[in-house]
């Protein structure tokens, strides 16, 4: 087997780009002891980039298709390049298909799908999630790509990007800028003629929890709470300190008992036909 791979490297070094990403940073349980503008402005733009690293760490732990964080210096970050013979994959906006197909519900589907996972399993809400945020390539390329069968390898795969921004869902904007991520994603759907959840049911399905026996639902609450303690211990008044290494020895904290992609997708689909079904019902209605 062939592990070789290109390496996508992404240099932050626009101090004047920081001056408003304060609120990202400050309402995060992972960065407390300072307030984000009283930090020097070089170390503003290395927390950022310790940010986005820690994210992506966090959502590819998770099983989020984005793109594999292979390390993080100063204010540089190293990822796995996502393309094919040099040329990135396109963003979403970029790909040419015809209004109406199937590809657009499936990569709709796919999208919805990754920010329930992202929530749930990595528990972060991305906070500007776009047409411009979302990469489309061939699955083989992705990592925790939906369908790893030999049969699925040249199926199109959302991937989301730029992860600076994203954050804890414990940070008090999490769920309007949840709302906001689910806004833009259904105005740009929306566009390409499929149906889509309104912003209000899909909210509701992203961030339903996933339901399990009662004793196992005890289980996870005492994981939680020994969690979020070790969550406080590693985090420090320098505003950062990774929690790669803690997650490494204890194994990804944040794994969700009964989780199950398929099953949500099972949903969703169905969901949809019912809401195509009832469109042409009443466009059926109104012709007559």
């Amino acid at each position: 087997k062939n592990d070789r791979f290109d390496v996508a490297v992404k240099v932050f070094k626009r101090i004047q780009e920081f001056r408003d990403r304060g609120a990202y940073m400050d309402g995060d349980p992972r960065y407390y002891g300072r307030k984000f503008r009283n930090v020097d402005k070089r170390e503003q733009v290395e927390l950022w980039t310790e940010k986005e690293y820690r994210n992506l760490v966090r959502a590819s732990r998770a099983g989020v298709a984005v793109p594999t964080p292979l390390m993080q210096k100063e204010n540089v970050l190293f990822m796995r390049f996502l393309g094919e013979g040099g040329w990135p994959a396109p963003q979403l906006r970029e790909v040419e298909v015809k209004k109406g197909s199937k590809i657009w519900t499936a990569l709709y589907c796919q999208t919805i799908i990754a920010i329930r996972r992202l929530y749930h399993c990595a528990r972060l809400v991305h906070a500007d999630l776009s047409e411009y945020n979302i990469l489309v390539c061939p699955m083989t390329l992705v990592e925790n790509a939906m369908d790893k069968s030999d049969e699925a390898k040249d199926s199109l795969q959302i991937v989301l990007i730029d992860f600076g921004q994203a954050v804890d869902r414990k940070h008090p904007s999490a769920l309007h800028l949840l709302e906001r991520d689910l806004s833009l994603v259904r105005r740009f759907f929306a566009k390409k003629a499929i149906v889509a959840l309104s912003d209000e049911e899909c909210q509701e399905f992203v961030v339903k929890e996933v339901e399990i026996e009662e004793e196992e639902s005890e289980d996870e609450n005492e994981s939680e709470a020994s969690e979020m303690e070790k969550e406080g211990e590693c985090t420090d008044v320098n505003m950062g300190g990774h929690e790669d290494d803690e997650n490494k020895a204890s194994g990804w904290r944040h794994s969700v008992k009964g989780w199950d992609d398929e099953r949500d997708l099972e949903w969703l689909e169905t969901r949809l036909g019912e809401l195509k079904r009832d469109s042409k019902a009443a466009t059926s209605q109104d012709e007559h």
